[in-house]
């Protein structure tokens, strides 16, 4: 199984975004990181180390970090929905696709209550 580790500030608060945004099922957690099941796709989220964590600015509302290499895409069932949850937990799924889809409006960016950036594709 294909896997992605993501490394966070607030292991608990990444973590529950993921679960309630996504439908993602947490398989295992403990105090260093979860263990999430995406459907098939492995995302680990990760506790930074506090010595790393204290020089790691969260904004509010956080700051995008899309210059990273790499993109989690998720599908969704329902955007608005979705969209909703994400908010309601510190993150956010935009309102309109990006100008670069062209016709594709059922994909979305956004980011999660870190500034970690993903795609949302509805299905």
């Amino acid at each position: 199984m294909v896997s992605a580790v993501l490394f966070a500030r607030d292991l608990s608060k990444v973590a529950t975004f993921y679960t309630r945004v996504f439908s993602a099922q947490v398989k295992h957690e403990d105090g260093h990181h979860a263990d999430l099941d995406c459907g098939g796709f492995r995302l680990i989220v990760h506790q930074i180390a506090e010595h790393y964590a204290q020089h790691v600015v969260v904004t509010n509302p956080p700051r995008r970090r899309e210059s990273g290499a790499l993109r989690l895409d998720f599908p969704i069932v329902d955007v608005a929905k979705s969209r909703s949850v994400a908010r309601s937990l510190g993150g956010e799924i935009d309102d309109r696709p990006p100008p670069w889809a062209g016709s594709d409006t059922s994909f979305h960016l956004g980011h999660d209550p870190e500034g970690n950036v993903f795609g949302a594709q509805s299905t």
